[in-house]
Formats: structure tokens, C-alpha cells, sequence
């Protein structure tokens, strides 16, 4: 634990720190739609994770690798639908898990 307090405060944690903020801030208002692959944006646009992680970086300035990270960390624990029961809550997050996988697995 001591360990993650010292990268932390280090230039590269403080870095990771600001990208977290700024995909949070970022996607507040948007929407996902797993079985399309897309994070649907409050002004309509329908990016893919890497198109999200590249807008995000585009807007901020800041690295895109911790950016895309904290991207698939909101897709996997942040993001939450309203109005789902729990077997469509565990429907969707298989989507979303396999989506998340597909995309750590594919070149880019």
C-alpha cells in the first residue's frame, strides 16, 4: 500500500490522477450502448473507447494511455444504466466485458 502512496505523489501518479478527473468530468453526461460498441456523447456523437480516449486527449492535452485506461475503468465501474433489472444488469455488463476484452485484445 505504501508502495501506491509514493506513485501516488510521483509525477507519473499526479499524471494518472489528472486523466481520471478529466475522463470523469468528460463523460458525466454521456451514455453507453454496448451491443454498438459506442459511448454515446452528450452532443450525439457515438465513439468507440479509442475514439473516446483520443477525443478526451485531443481536449486536455494529456497522455492518451492513461487516458484510455481510465476510459475502460468507467466503462467497467463507473458507468451504471438506469432502469435495468438484475439479470439485464448482468446481460449488459457481459456486454460490456467482452467489448472491453475484444478492444485490449485488437492491434491498434
Amino acid at each position: 500500500m505504501e508502495d501506491f502512496f509514493e506513485w501516488l505523489h510521483s509525477p507519473q501518479g499526479r499524471l494518472s490522477e489528472q486523466a481520471l478527473f478529466e475522463v470523469m468530468d468528460s463523460l458525466e453526461k454521456c451514455s453507453v450502448a454496448p451491443k454498438d460498441r459506442v459511448i454515446i456523447w452528450d452532443d450525439g456523437a457515438r465513439l468507440s473507447i479509442g475514439q473516446t480516449a483520443y477525443r478526451i486527449h485531443e481536449r486536455s492535452d494529456l497522455q492518451l494511455s492513461p487516458i484510455e485506461s481510465h476510459v475502460i475503468g468507467w466503462l467497467e465501474m463507473h458507468y451504471v444504466p438506469d432502469g435495468l433489472n438484475e439479470q439485464q444488469m448482468e446481460h449488459f455488463e457481459s456486454m460490456i466485458d467482452a467489448w472491453i476484452s475484444d478492444y485490449q485484445n485488437s492491434p491498434r
